[in-house]
């Protein structure tokens, strides 16, 4: 360990006819954790989560901080790990106060002292440093985080489910959020070179038979200046004591946690075009069918006469690309609109790569029907699009419990 951490949708059922799914094997995430295997009294959280305390000078914790403090900045490499300071591994003989800081293991979550039923699994509950100076005027963070080495240029997204505490916090305006971070430590310096933060919003909750998550994600691009840079990636609450915030009221339970390259969601839904080729494009909707991520998408095109088309097709998500078998229907009359008289060809295979939410390359290899019927006889590849509207949605699909 370094002196690093010092610096810190829609769905078309009637579509679910065109064949079957596809799908492309994806590689493992650079980093996940969902905390199942964690027991409630045990020492560490684990898996090498570590923690930052900052200070701001103004009651938001806005600009640079004033001050840090973290692991090895006293010298003593034995506390790197964040320690499990839940309610279990608190002080029985100060009731439940002593040393109850920073983060700890609910397991399971919204679990009562009376075993009242759950629905959450296990979560990481993240809040404030109880031994903050009450009155003061400035900002404290505290950071509860992973951090690794940048092995690799591209565009990432740090993906976690999040939910209340079951004391109702965050309660009196304090921040809870999570963060992405780039150190430059291959001079020393660990100066930040890319900082990206979003506030966590959990759905309210006030049983723990109704208690529930939402999904919610960091996204972030690692240019190639920042490979072998110092990569930070976690969770963060920030409280001023003069605005009456406190570490009991500023805790948020997070889960499911993954980095990887960013995957497609529900916001990748939208109209996408090349804007050098206007006049022909695609309608892309990415949603869910029976939980599991599900994609259709429709292209609006031409034959070799002029004449306009349109294909349709669908496929499974994975990672940041999507393959598609593309139907071509023909036969039906209008105003008679009877299936029965549609025939339903193979239109041809094309492969989407998305850069990030509204950037994608599409390539397309015809089919025999599309080269005979409609003079499709030239591949496309890798044709930019850009996506010109799109409905706001969950960037990710949402979690099975």
């Amino acid at each position: 360990m370094s002196n690093s951490v010092c610096k810190l949708t829609m769905v078309c059922s009637a579509f679910l006819l065109l064949g079957g799914f596809s799908s492309l094997a994806a590689a493992d995430p650079l980093f996940t954790d969902n905390f199942e295997d964690r027991l409630k009294d045990q020492a560490l959280i684990g898996e090498g989560w570590t923690w930052y305390n900052q200070t701001f000078a103004d009651d938001t914790c806005s600009g640079e901080p004033t001050s840090g403090f973290g692991p090895f900045d006293d010298g003593n490499g034995d506390d790197y790990d964040q320690e499990n300071r839940n309610y279990w591994t608190a002080s029985d003989a100060v009731g439940q106060g002593d040393s109850y800081f920073r983060a700890g293991l609910e397991v399971p979550a919204w679990a009562t002292d009376e075993g009242d039923p759950v629905v959450l699994n296990n979560m990481l509950r993240v809040y404030g440093d109880q031994y903050y100076n009450p009155g003061v005027t400035t900002c404290k963070r505290t950071l509860i985080f992973q951090e690794m080495d940048v092995a690799s240029a591209g565009t990432f997204s740090f993906s976690f489910d999040v939910a209340q505490d079951r004391f109702g916090a965050p309660a009196n305006g304090e921040v809870t959020g999570a963060f992405v971070k780039v150190l430059r430590s291959s001079d020393g310096s660990y100066t930040t070179v890319l900082f990206e933060k979003e506030e966590t919003n959990p759905p309210v909750s006030s049983t723990p038979e109704n208690a529930n998550m939402a999904s919610q994600a960091v996204d972030f691009t690692i240019t190639e200046e920042m490979v072998g840079e110092l990569l930070q990636f976690g969770f963060y609450t920030d409280l001023s004591e003069n605005l009456g915030q406190g570490w009991g009221t500023s805790a948020a339970l997070y889960d499911n946690i993954e980095v990887d390259v960013m995957g497609i969601g529900p916001a990748h839904s939208g109209s996408w075009y090349n804007g050098d080729q206007s006049g022909h494009g695609f309608s892309m909707e990415f949603g869910e069918v029976a939980g599991s991520p599900f994609a259709v998408v429709y292209w609006y095109t031409y034959d070799d006469l002029g004449n306009p088309i349109f294909m349709l097709g669908n496929g499974i998500p994975a990672g940041n690309q999507v393959e598609i078998t593309f139907e071509s229907p023909v036969g039906m009359i209008y105003g008679e609109f009877d299936p029965a008289t549609v025939t339903r060809e193979i239109g041809g295979t094309a492969v989407i790569v998305f850069g990030d939410r509204d950037n994608a390359t599409f390539s397309y290899t015809p089919s025999a029907f599309s080269e005979t019927e409609w003079g499709h006889t030239t591949p496309i590849v890798d044709l930019p699009l850009v996506k010109i509207f799109g409905i706001p949605a969950d960037k990710n699909f949402s979690t099975p419990e």
